[in-house]
């Protein structure tokens, strides 16, 4: 299937000027439902799509906002896209192209492979510069003919996951990795060279052990010894004990092209909650438990 056919130039629209995520959103609502009979439209639509929003942002890496609403009553597909010629800032990313997906409840598999080429979209310079270049709804359906996108069959992790994800270098304290963990809510990092060539993984664990002496990890119980004073040996050696000193060799990776089935059977198998993407030996990205239940699951 062609992402072409799926589209209607009528409920496509291109930003000039600066906006908020939440109008257009409201302007989406608003061509959608002047040109489609919906059960459910208007000021009621707009709940949905923020109730969304609220479950987990609908906002890629690549750029892209994918929000999606499900009805009942309803066994068709609606696509409202919107350019915007002056990106939004939102969470770190510029996004500069929204699309809104309304489908009936049962349509899971067609919305994750319009997902993933919509993403692949994104990823694309060349495509992108074509379609943002235009400046009316009919030259970005020309574009659309002239890139000719084929909805794909398969959603892959690649797709989904962290592309930009934080890492740690060899050299890293773990003083810095504490001020990481703490700075962004991260339990685990990969750990690369200077050439992004992964080397493993250093995680909160890891990062509490040089606390603990390894006659401590000998012993099955510990409750004899209810003073935190081996802790305390964290402060006296942050700034000299470093990542490649603490961090883990990592069995479990995945490729860009790995299966989301796969990536969920490899975190339940080996207890991961995040699972790095290496490519040709280098970091590409990470996937966590929580993008595939969001990106996913939720989706």
């Amino acid at each position: 299937m062609r992402l072409v056919s799926l589209l209607n130039a009528h409920t496509i629209y291109i930003e000039q000027h600066e906006t908020t995520l939440e109008q257009v959103f409201s302007n989406l609502v608003g061509l959608i439902c002047h040109h489609y009979q919906l059960p459910v439209c208007g000021n009621r639509l707009l709940e949905l799509i923020r109730n969304r929003e609220a479950e987990g942002s609908t906002i890629y890496p690549t750029g892209i906002a994918i929000p999606h609403v499900r009805m009942d009553d309803f066994d068709d597909m609606v696509i409202g896209i919107c350019f915007l010629h002056k990106p939004l800032i939102i969470d770190g990313i510029t996004l500069r192209m929204v699309v809104l997906i309304i489908t009936d409840k049962s349509s899971s598999k067609l919305y994750l492979n319009l997902v993933s080429t919509l993403l692949k979209l994104t990823q694309n310079a060349g495509m992108m510069s074509l379609l943002m270049s235009e400046n009316s709804t009919g030259g970005v359906m020309a574009a659309f003919k002239k890139i000719d996108l084929v909805v794909k069959e398969v959603l892959t992790i690649g797709d989904i996951m962290t592309s930009a994800p934080v890492y740690v270098r060899p050299q890293t304290t773990i003083a810095e990795i504490g001020n990481l963990m703490r700075g962004h809510g991260i339990s685990v990092f990969p750990v690369v060279d200077q050439s992004m060539r992964f080397l493993g993984e250093v995680s909160i664990l890891n990062y509490l052990k040089v606390g603990i002496p390894d006659y401590l990890m000998l012993m099955d119980n510990l409750q004899f010894l209810p003073s935190f004073e081996p802790l305390e040996r964290l402060f006296e050696k942050e700034m000299e004990i470093c990542a490649g000193e603490i961090m883990q060799e990592v069995d479990v990776i995945l490729s860009p092209d790995a299966s989301i089935i796969e990536t969920v059977f490899e975190m339940i198998q080996h207890n991961k909650r995040m699972i790095s993407i290496v490519q040709d030996g280098k970091l590409v990205g990470v996937t966590t438990a929580m993008d595939i239940y969001n990106k996913v699951i939720r989706a």
